[in-house]
């Protein structure tokens, strides 16, 4: 909302009445009280305002007294507003009332309009017309009135009222307003802040005014207003462009076009107003977040860290805060891409070094974006991760650092866990925010301290450990008793979370006292989030030990939570509460029992549920005793849960049966020992009508009741409530409505656990009754009937239960499925089904009934449930039944098992706890079919579930044991048989299904397999349970039995599978049984069996993968890797079923090659390499098969990989031939690549090439390449082709020998020999060009072969292809270039190009343009119109094909001006531009300037419009670094051939600048050739007309800045004089175009021969650049640069460089040894001799010579002489600069040997010059400072002040009032007399002017100046003389007050003078010894005193002692000290 003019800001608006009228506002105070009386009179005022015979004065006086009404109290307001008559009458006034009348009614409108309901009363009274009027009016207050009005009126804009929208537009209210603001006449603050009020307000798109007022300059004016001195204007015309921004879209980039972006960013970045800045940032963030023009603007701007900054402004005015703090935040988000990519941009921005940026600030910042983020925001690009957040902040969080970062770090810590989207994905996110608030909390020791558990927390994730465990509870427990509520709420919240997580801190808690203060808040806290908590933890508490719910309880935890239960709370703490007193009341207390019982019956709490639960748990610890006895506790309560089943509440009912339920069934002794009335008896209240819930209740409880304990069972007989109640029961349950037939069921299934009961039941066929509910009943009868049902069961047989078939198996299945598997009646249901199941095969009944099952498998998943959520019975009934399904429905059960994963881990658990061997067998197999399905999935669920270890464990006992499923047979197919069954082979008539009794460790050893292969860890846990051991105790005794001897047929090869996916696991070979299991794996891999050889293969590919040295040893020394090889390579008929087990295990297809290829993979030595290449080599020597050869091949070539040696053996072996031989055999493509890739990996070897066999092996390729037939001849080349893919070989002279025949091969007629010689010389003719001799070596002219192939129609294209890029190769010939056979070559390149196959094309346009080094062949191209085919191919986006175009037209356009111009006609210009655009090589680029370059030769074409089109490109192209040095020169030439004319350069449009800069690099080119051609083409265009016209423009800055920087002397005088002439307007843009740095180059040029014009010229652009921005520009010249431009000759660039260094001197002040050795000395030398710039140059001398770094240096000597000529110059007459002088000879009088210079005589004279006639006390300072120096350190020195007079001066400046001139003029005169070199200037006058100083100084300070004491005790000490002088006498009494002063140093120089007087006492004259004597002796009493005191030392006793001896009075002194001695001896 827009802000008014507030008091603040703004000149309280003067009253409108006169003080009559004001007198009479005093007096109508009392009406206000009175609302009755102030109706009246308002009715009254308002009645004679419309009454005519008014008089004005009197409607002034009624309009002034109703405003004071309207002010006073809002009911009047009201009353005005509901008058008819005041609207009319305000509105009269304003329209034709006294200037007064208008005032006061405009004011009484403004006050009515503060009521948002009177608004528009006011508004539609028709005040809008006369307020404009009087925004006219000359009266200043007239105006502002009127402007305060409308603006209130105008808030129903905001209000987004139509109808006062609508009369606004009506009005014509927005223009008047704009009118009024566009006024020149400078407008009243107040009026202008509620005109821009108003205009904010009313800004909305129903006004079409404002679209034209923006496109008209609006923005404008509100920038006027933005940038002006009215805080109010500026905060509404700031909301005012916010929401012109949001409402009208469409003039966003106008707005931002008039520097809207920068005049909000500036007004953020100075100290204004907060609601300003409230409103700048709203509208930053509207700009922002619709223009990216705008956010570039600000990021440019600093816009970021302003916005930083007011986002974290404080303030009372919590509007604006939150304004600042949400638009600010957004505003950044906007800036940095998103509220994500502002969050990752502060983390990185709050790591700077804190000197750099204002950290509190970001870290501010980063808190309320962190607060504000949501993930949903679609603006953000990056994806927010929090914990590279929370790791910033602990970085960042210390315990000892600055509070105020502390409190952000943790305020921003707070948002991020605060925020639930950001934190989601964080651990312990709870913890951390509550401990992150305690942390807040907290100050001093204790914030350090959590601030370290904080950060250990979060970097850690312990909780416990971070809080340094018992001693964090110590510091939280404190926090519950006196601390603030909040404080007290986060820390039991804490102490929740802990004892939640950390069973430990329960015991801490409790140590350290923390129950108290719990119960403490239970019982008077009033937070009820700290009562919930609290309750949180005495549950903890309790649950965790005996001993500590004791504590509890002897706490008065008790009568706390029944507080609690009783007073309410949350009902997560009340149900805490109950569950926590279940906890603590472990006996029946009766008072305990009152208590709760009083709760019960009393009115609150209403819920009794807990109450309930309590009660009936206090109950059970009853004894039977209390029970029987009335009136006791126990008694009356039974009794009253008994009458609440009375109740008519029907939940209370329900909780009390269920509590009596309970109650019953866990106290026994209570069935028949209680006595109940007749209307107290459950049974009575069983029988009347209940709601089911109760009446189920209900019947448990009276089963319950009447189920007698086992003693009484033989006893009894059917009488009490079973007699009364079982036989109405069934016959109800019989004949009633199945609606009233259910509860009696209930009942029954209960009371029929008794084999009596249930004896009777079944006689009286209570069968007939359960059938019928399970048939027709809901569903809790049903589960009733079940459970009755399986009562019978528990007694009698199931033939004997069910006659006949009706076993109601279907209703039972669907009862399973419908019942929750936590419902009792589930179990009943389950325990039916599994006593049926047994009697499957023993009942003798006409059909099966319970194939109901298998014909519908859904069904299974109930049973699944079972094993899943049921307990081990109901799990191992479920077990027993699904194992039976393992045969006919593997696959489905697989499905259901796994869908249901966590049955496999309750599986899991009866495998291993189960001691039935049928349960451990049937789980198992259950488990297979689980794994079966998805092994991955079944082994996480195991492991989830922490089975792993156990399971694999039982599993390998069920392998070792070996026993069947004798109980039952267990039908299962297979292994080898289902995964082919899965694969859905065809195996013959079989369908696979292989039924038999499998041993337990068979289906343990498969179960196994499954399970390791689904992750490695499992194979860890299995070698940790002793597996492997259990598997090689296996293999040994396989390894001793024939196959008929083993138990189970697939028991073997499922071991070594089990093996084969153990040994994937590396660590699984760190066990010694695996070495010891080579040479049992050795007889295996040798077995008839394939699969037992198979899995063996897969076992030793593992163990050697995972390179344990000592299995790799064994295994190679073994024969097992002759077994390997000679196993290679097995057809895929005999191994496809092999390959489908291995995947399934996740094991290799191909395990034998594995192994080979691994141990391949490392170089081996000795035998077994030698052997292995034997054997291999054999296997290609032998007549290997197809599939082993090429295994053959790829073995040696991984061991020809080891290195040279290895090849070296290969070829040794023979293998070369073999190859050779192979080769001639015509294998299969496949084989000769192979073999091809061998052949070139061994060619390699150097050693291999001067081999014998290897040169042999190449002669003989070559040879059968001369000899050979075709098919041979054919693969002798393609092994070539291979060979040739090898650099070395193909450029060694044995590979170029190969030329001819290859060549000689193209005149063959078989296709593919020719086609396989192409591409053999292809890849030869890749090498680098031969000796020039080779081609003689060709017999005849190869071309003619070549020729035929490209004139053959039957040759393909790819021939054609190849045999282009031959004959491009041959062309480097320039006699086959020459030949008529080259010429004939023309016409089928030309037909290749024109066939459109891009490497066609390409082979045929190189091999042309080779062709056309040739003029002849240029002719000929010609011949065939190629200019139109090459033209086709400029633009070709194939930059190969386009280069070689453009070569082969620039080659037929030389020196061919018609040809040149129809290429022109053509586009020729076009097309290669478009090529440029398009940044294509540089080798392409440098072709194209050629070509322009060639072009432009012609006149009439570098005059030309086309010619134009050629610059821009060429420039660009002139700035790449991959261009040559020929294109560099070829397009400057290019360039120059179309600027040189005039015409052209005027014509073209491109900026000068972008002339200009690419022609600058290259004069620092390295070839001279294009260096002097860039130098001319720009030494003429700066010349030339145009750019001496815009020299002055910002266009040319840029290139101007840059040619400063090179030395080219010509292009520098041009470039400057530009720059001087931009400096007018363009000032900033130098800057921006690096101008700091070039010209600072030429200022710090040493050239000789640089013109000084040329040097001022530039120091005078770089001073106006550093004019524009001081505080900016001043840091970024060097020091030195600024020292050189203090020899200018220009004032004002010498004043700048002062200013510079002065500036740099402050911020740096060790700059100024870098300004001292830049020679910034001696320029401020020459200055002062000259007279120039004196203050600023003496300024800068003296902080130079401040330094102590340039006083070491040598140069300092050379200064003391200018600065005193300076002094002594009569032509010198600045003071200032003088004093500044002074002050630096006083610096350099500071170091010794400046001081002892022979320059320094001169110093002093010129510094006692200075003090001669009347100096300032600053002057006298600095010159008796620097004398004192020159003094204490030179002998010539001192003796030139004496004659100098200085010794006068000293004396004189002794009399300054000033102490600190009085002291240096005593230490000047000490130093001056130090000794007697000046004894001739010493005189009494000195002692008197000592003496006078002691006086003023005791007299004005009451203290003594110690130096002057100082200096009279070294004066007369150095001249024993003056001691006898009236001087000397004189000054005694003066240094007996300066022993009174009480100074310690006054007192002991005082002292040391008159000792120093007192010994020359003797050889003076008596009368002047007994005087000084006399004065001496005032001293005794304070000498005494001094010596008295504890604080004198022992050399001041000697000497006080030593003077009291000789002063007069002394044996008085001795005597009192005799008897002070005797008085204390006693």
């Amino acid at each position: 909302m827009s802000k008014p003019p507030s008091s603040m800001n703004q000149h309280e608006t003067p009253s409108a009445s006169s003080p009559r009228q004001r007198d009479n506002n005093k007096k109508m105070t009392p009406e206000i009280d009175d609302t009755e009386k102030a109706a009246q009179t308002i009715t009254r005022l308002i009645e004679q305002l419309h009454a005519k015979k008014s008089t004005a004065q009197e409607k002034e006086l009624s309009t002034a007294r109703l405003l004071g009404l309207a002010k006073g109290k809002k009911e009047c307001r009201k009353i005005i507003g509901r008058n008819v008559n005041a609207m009319p009458s305000f509105i009269s006034l304003l329209r034709n009332g006294t200037l007064l009348e208008k005032l006061n009614s405009a004011s009484i409108l403004t006050v009515l309009c503060k009521d948002e309901n009177i608004r528009s009363k006011v508004l539609i009274g028709g005040c809008i017309p006369p307020l404009l009027s009087l925004l006219k009016s000359d009266s200043v207050d007239a105006r502002r009135a009127g402007a305060e009005a409308i603006y209130e009126i105008s808030l129903c804009g905001i209000d987004d009222d139509t109808v006062g929208t609508k009369i606004f537009v009506t009005e014509g209210v927005v223009p008047s307003l704009w009118d009024q603001l566009k006024k020149k006449k400078k407008q009243d603050q107040t009026v202008e802040g509620y005109l821009v009020g108003a205009l904010r307000n009313l800004c909305s798109d129903r006004d079409g005014f404002w679209t034209v007022t923006v496109e008209d300059g609006g923005v404008d004016i509100i920038l006027k207003l933005l940038q002006s001195s009215n805080p109010v204007s500026q905060s509404n015309a700031a909301s005012l462009l916010a929401r012109l921004i949001r409402t009208f879209t469409s003039s966003i980039s106008n707005i931002v076009e008039s520097g809207a972006v920068q005049v909000l960013v500036q007004l953020l970045g100075e100290e204004i107003n907060l609601a300003v800045r409230a409103s700048v940032v709203n509208a930053l963030e509207a700009i922002t977040s619709k223009s990216e023009e705008a956010k570039n603007v600000a990021r440019k701007l600093d816009g970021i860290h302003l916005l930083i900054s007011a986002v974290v402004t404080s303030s009372v005015d919590e509007e604006n805060e939150r304004v600042l703090q949400s638009y600010g935040t957004q505003a950044l988000a906007n800036l940095c891409g998103g509220m994500s990519a502002l969050i990752v941009y502060l983390e990185g921005l709050s790591l700077s070094p804190r000197l750099t940026e204002p950290i509190a600030d970001i870290l501010g910042a980063l808190s309320y974006a962190l607060r504000k983020f949501q993930p949903s925001s679609q603006d953000d690009e990056l994806t927010l991760d929090p914990t590279l957040t929370e790791g910033v902040l602990v970085k960042l969080l210390k315990p000892r650092d600055t509070q105020l970062i502390q409190e952000r770090i943790l305020e921003t810590m707070a948002s991020l866990y605060g925020n639930a989207d950001v934190s989601q994905s964080l651990n312990n996110v709870d913890t951390k925010r509550v401990l992150v608030e305690l942390t807040i909390l907290a100050t001093g020791g204790p914030r350090e301290r959590m601030i370290a558990c904080l950060s250990n927390l979060c970097k850690y994730e312990n909780v416990w450990e971070a809080i340094e465990e018992r001693e964090g509870i110590q510091i939280l427990i404190p926090f519950l008793g006196l601390s603030s509520e909040l404080h007290q709420e986060l820390s039991v919240e804490f102490l929740a979370i802990l004892t939640d997580k950390v069973e430990e801190s329960r015991w801490a808690v409790t140590s350290a006292g923390g129950i108290p203060p719990l119960l403490q808040i239970l019982e008077t806290g009033v937070s009820h989030k700290a009562k919930d908590n609290a309750v949180r933890v005495l549950w903890n508490l309790c649950c965790h030990s005996e001993e500590i719910r004791l504590c509890v309880e002897k706490a008065g935890a008790i009568p706390a939570l029944l507080g609690l239960l009783k007073n309410g709370g949350g009902p997560k703490a009340q149900e805490n509460s109950a569950n926590t007193l279940l906890k603590l009341i472990k006996t029946a207390d009766p008072s305990v029992i009152e208590q709760v019982q009083a709760l019960f019956l009393g009115d609150a709490p209403k819920s009794k549920t807990h109450l309930i639960r309590v009660l009936g748990h206090v109950l059970a610890s009853a004894s039977l005793e209390e029970f029987v006895t009335k009136g006791s506790a126990a008694n009356n309560g039974l009794r009253s849960l008994v009458q609440r089943l009375a109740s008519s509440n029907e939940k209370m009912k329900e909780n009390a049966a269920s509590v009596l339920a309970d109650l019953f069934s866990s106290r026994k002794d209570l069935c028949g020992g209680l006595g109940f009335d007749e209307n107290d008896s459950p049974c009575t209240k069983l029988l009347s009508g209940n709601t089911h819930a109760v009446a189920t209740q209900l019947a448990h409880a009276l089963g319950s009741l009447s189920n007698p304990t086992k003693k009484k069972i033989g006893q009894k007989k059917f009488s009490g409530p079973e007699v009364e109640v079982i036989r109405p029961l069934i016959k109800s349950a019989k004949t009633n409505p199945i609606e009233s037939a259910e509860n009696p069921v209930s009942t029954l299934a209960n009371l029929l656990s008794d084999p009596n009961i249930a004896a009777e039941a079944l006689a009286d066929d209570v069968v007939s009754a359960l059938t019928r509910i399970l048939r027709e009943g809901t569903l809790q009868g049903k589960r009733n009937a079940s459970h009755a049902l399986h009562q019978l069961l528990k007694h009698f047989q199931v033939a004997d239960v069910f006659k006949g078939n009706d076993q109601c198996l279907p209703e039972l299945i669907e009862l399973l499925n419908a019942t929750d598997l936590n419902n009792s009646a589930f179990i009943d249901v389950l325990e039916v089904l599994s006593l049926l199941a047994k009697a499957k095969y023993g009942a003798n009944f006409s059909h099966n009934s319970f194939s109901a099952f298998t014909k519908a498998p859904s069904s299974l998943d109930s049973l699944v449930r079972c094993v899943a959520d049921g307990h081990p019975l109901v799990q191992d009934k479920a077990i027993e039944i699904l194992s039976r399904f393992c045969k006919t429905q593997f696959v489905v059960l697989g499905e259901v098992l796994v869908t249901r994963s966590k049955s496999i881990s309750c599986l899991a658990n009866r495998t291993i706890n189960s001691s039935s061997p049928e349960i451990k067998v049937g789980g198992a197999m259950l488990l297979l079919c689980a794994a079966k399905n998805d092994n991955k999935l079944c082994a996480e669920v195991i492991g989830r579930s922490g089975y792993s270890k156990s399971l694999v464990s039982s599993l390998l006992d069920m392998s070792k044991q070996n026993y069947l499923c004798c109980s039952y047979r267990v039908e299962i197919q297979r292994p080898r048989s289902f995964i082919t069954k899965n694969l859905c082979l065809n195996m013959g008539d079989s369908d696979m299904v292989d039924p038999v009794t499998l041993l337990g460790s068979t289906i343990s050893m498969w179960f196994l397999s499954i399970f390791c292969s689904s992750h490695l860890k499992n194979s860890l846990t299995v070698m940790e349970a002793n597996g492997l051991e259990i598997i090689a105790e296996k293999l040994q005794r396989y390894k001793f039995k024939t196959q008929e001897e083993v138990s189970d047929s697939e028991e073997k090869w499922i071991v070594l599978s089990f093996l084969a996916v153990m040994s994937q696991e590396p660590d699984v070979f760190s066990s010694p049984t695996i070495s010891n299991l080579v040479p049992t794996l050795a007889l295996f891999m040798q077995s008839d069996e394939m699969i037992e050889g198979y899995f063996t293969a897969q076992v030793l590919a593992a163990l050697v993968r995972n390179k344990n040295d000592k299995i790799i040893a064994e295994i190679m020394n073994s024969d097992i890797v002759e077994a390997l090889i000679n196993s290679v390579g097995n057809t895929e008929s005999e191994t496809w079923n092999l390959y489908a087990l291995a995947e399934e295990l996740s094991l290799l297809q191909k395990p034998c090659e594995a192994t080979l290829e691994a141990l391949f993979e490392e170089e081996r030595s000795g035998s077994f390499t030698q052997k292995s290449i034997t054997l291999l080599v054999n296997l290609l020597k032998t007549n290997a098969n197809k599939q082993t050869f090429p295994v053959a091949v790829q073995l040696l070539s991984r061991i020809a990989v080891w290195g040279d040696s290895s090849k070296l053996l290969i070829a040794e072996a023979g293998v070369l031939d073999a190859l050779a031989k192979y080769l001639s055999s015509s294998p299969q493509d496949s084989t000769e690549l192979i073999v091809s890739e061998l052949l070139g990996s061994l060619f390699q070897c150097p050693e291999i090439t001067q081999h014998k066999t290897a040169l042999s092996s190449m002669k003989q390729l070559i040879g059968i390449l001369h000899l050979a037939c075709g098919s041979t001849r054919y693969s002798a080349a393609r092994a070539l082709r291979e060979l040739f893919s090898s650099e070395h070989i193909r450029d060694s002279e044995s590979a170029w020998k190969a030329l001819p025949p290859l060549v000689e091969m193209l005149n063959t007629t078989l296709e593919s020999e020719r086609d396989i010689a192409l591409t053999a010389l292809v890849k030869l003719t890749i090498a680098k060009c031969p000796r020039p001799d080779i081609f003689n070596c060709i017999e005849g002219n190869p071309l003619n072969n070549i020729y035929k192939i490209l004139h053959s129609e039957s040759s393909s294209l790819e021939s054609k292809t190849n045999a282009t890029r031959i004959c491009a190769f041959l062309f480097t010939s320039e006699y086959l270039r020459e030949t008529s056979s080259a010429a004939d070559c023309m016409v089928p390149f030309i037909s290749l190009i024109q066939s459109g196959t891009s490497t066609a094309v390409e082979a045929g346009i190189v091999a042309v343009n080779r062709l056309l080094d040739s003029k002849r062949n240029t002719e000929v191209a010609e011949e065939h119109d190629c200019v139109n085919l090459f033209f086709g191919f400029v633009a070709s986006g194939n930059y190969v094909i386009s280069e070689a175009a453009i070569s082969c037209l620039v080659k037929m356009g030389k020196d061919k001006t018609p040809r040149k111009m129809d290429l022109i006609k053509m586009g020729i210009i076009e097309q290669c531009v478009g090529q440029l655009s398009k940044y294509p090589p540089g080798s392409l680029c440098s072709v194209i300037a050629e070509l322009f370059r060639v072009l432009t030769n012609v006149g009439a074409v570098a005059r030309s419009q086309e010619a134009i089109k050629m610059v821009q490109p060429l420039l660009l192209v002139l700035l790449r670094e991959d261009l040559d040095f020929q294109g560099q020169l070829g397009g400057l030439h290019a360039v120059a051939n179309i600027l040189e004319k005039d015409m052209v350069l005027e014509s073209i449009k491109m900026a000068s600048s972008a002339i200009i800069m690419p022609l600058i690099p290259l004069l620092e080119s390295e070839s001279i050739a294009v260096q002097h051609a860039a130098t001319e083409l720009l030494t003429s265009l700066l010349e030339s007309q145009r750019f001496q016209e815009e020299i002055a423009t910002k266009d040319l800055i840029v290139p101007f800045v840059k040619l400063a920087g090179i030395g080219v002397r010509n292009l520098q005088g041009t470039a400057l004089m530009g720059l001087e002439k931009s400096l007018i307007t363009c000032t900033k843009e130098v800057a921006d175009a690096e101008g700091i740095q070039e010209l600072s180059k030429v200022i710090m040029d040493e050239d000789p021969q640089l013109p000084v014009s040329l040097w001022e010229s530039a120091a005078f652009v770089l001073s106006n650049i550093l004019r524009l921005n001081p505080q900016h520009y001043y840091f970024t010249v060097p020091v030195s640069v600024l020292a050189k431009m203090l020899f200018s000759t220009a004032e004002s660039t010498v004043i700048l460089a002062i200013d510079a260094l002065i500036i740099r001197e402050k911020q740096d002040s060790s700059s100024v040894v870098e300004m001292a050795e830049s020679g910034a000395l001696e320029a401020l030398l020459d200055l002062l001799r000259s007279h120039h710039c004196q203050e600023l140059s003496a300024i800068l001398v003296e902080l130079i010579l401040r330094n102590p770094k340039v006083r070491e240096t040598k140069l300092c000597k050379l200064v003391i002489t200018p600065l005193s000529e300076y002094i002594l110059d009569t032509e010198t007459k600045s003071e200032p600069a003088k004093l500044l002088v002074a002050m630096a000879l006083r610096d350099i009088s500071q170091h010794e040997g400046l001081a002892k210079a022979t320059d320094s005589a001169l110093a002093c004279r010129a510094l006692i010059s200075l003090i001669v006639e009347e100096p300032s006390e600053g002057m006298q300072m600095a010159v008796m400072c620097a004398l004192g120096n020159f003094a204490m350190y030179s002998r010539t020195s001192r003796k030139a002040m004496a004659e100098a007079g200085g010794v006068c001066l000293a004396q004189e400046m002794l009399r300054s009032s000033n102490p600190q001139v009085s002291t240096q003029a005593a230490l000047m005169i000490r130093s001056l007399f130090s000794n007697h070199t000046l004894q001739e200037y010493v005189s009494c006058e000195i002692i008197k002017s000592l003496t006078a100083a002691m006086e003023r100084e005791l007299w004005t300070t009451a203290m003594i100046n110690v130096e002057v004491v100082r200096t009279l005790n070294a004066i007369l000490t150095t001249f024993p003389k003056l001691r006898s002088s009236e001087a000397a006498t004189a000054c005694i009494p003066h240094l007996i007050g300066a022993l009174k002063s009480g100074d310690k140093e006054a007192r002991d120089s005082a002292l040391d003078t008159i000792h120093t007087l007192r010994q020359s006492w003797r050889t003076m004259p008596t009368e002047t010894a007994r005087s000084q004597a006399v004065l001496a002796a005032e001293a005794i009493p304070m000498l005494q005193l001094i010596m008295k005191s504890k604080s004198p030392e022992r050399s001041f006793h000697e000497r006080g002692n030593s003077l009291l001896n000789c002063l007069p009075g002394s044996l008085t002194v001795a005597i009192k000290r005799g008897e002070n001695l005797k008085r204390s001896m006693g």
